[in-house]
């Protein structure tokens, strides 16, 4: 990535520094999350639910679970200012973002409107679960996609997103394969190592101008 001056250096090493640790931590916590979660006894899904509760999150899970989703949105967002930096594939980053933050918008707002309108049982939740997520998923994806075709971060990287993400599909907080968001909370965080490098880079490559 070249930058025309020492403003722009100085612009870019304050925003990779931010969202690079945004994203080192909020993968972090992603997977203590997943990790804490598991502990819960074991949920329902579908008829199971006739006998057997749901596992429902306690302890610091609640608390810990959106901090870690706004922390990653700001990481990859980094990442989408990094494309437009390299002038290489920004669409794709930039959609990628946009879809997660979709995504997770869905899944607020309808969680919001059930605990309002609908003493928390609202017939229509799975529907907007199920898309919120789909589409969280496929923003994460397209995210790994930007990266493995761009190069602006090792493309292995890219690659252990884009694995990561996708066994998110297979993911279920009710059952013992709440664990399969440790993968991705770690490829993201591993992202936010790789965007301080970029960093260090900066560092050098300004040093070397002088």
């Amino acid at each position: 990535m070249t930058l025309g001056n020492s403003q722009d250096r100085t612009t870019s090493k304050q925003i990779l520094r931010w969202t690079g640790m945004a994203a080192l931590l909020g993968g972090v916590l992603c997977g203590l999350a997943a990790l804490l979660h598991s502990f819960e006894p074991i949920g329902c899904i579908g008829p199971e639910c006739d006998t057997r509760p749901m596992r429902v999150a306690t302890g610091m899970v609640p608390v810990i679970s959106p901090v870690a989703t706004i922390l990653i949105l700001i990481g990859i967002a980094g990442l989408t200012w990094l494309a437009r930096q390299a002038g290489r594939y920004k669409n794709l980053g930039n959609a990628g973002v946009i879809c997660a933050v979709a995504g997770l918008a869905v899944l607020f707002l309808s969680g919001l409107i059930q605990a309002i309108f609908f003493n928390g049982d609202s017939p229509w939740m799975p529907f907007f679960v199920i898309s919120g997520i789909l589409a969280v998923i496929a923003g994460f994806v397209l995210v790994a996609l930007f990266i493995l075709r761009s190069g602006v971060l090792p493309r292995w990287l890219g690659l252990f997103l884009l694995v990561s993400s996708v066994l998110l599909l297979a993911a279920n907080e009710q059952t013992v394969t709440v664990l399969l968001a440790i993968p991705f909370g770690l490829a993201v965080a591993t992202v936010g190592v790789y965007m301080w490098r970029v960093r260090d880079r900066l560092n050098t490559s300004a040093e070397a101008a002088r």
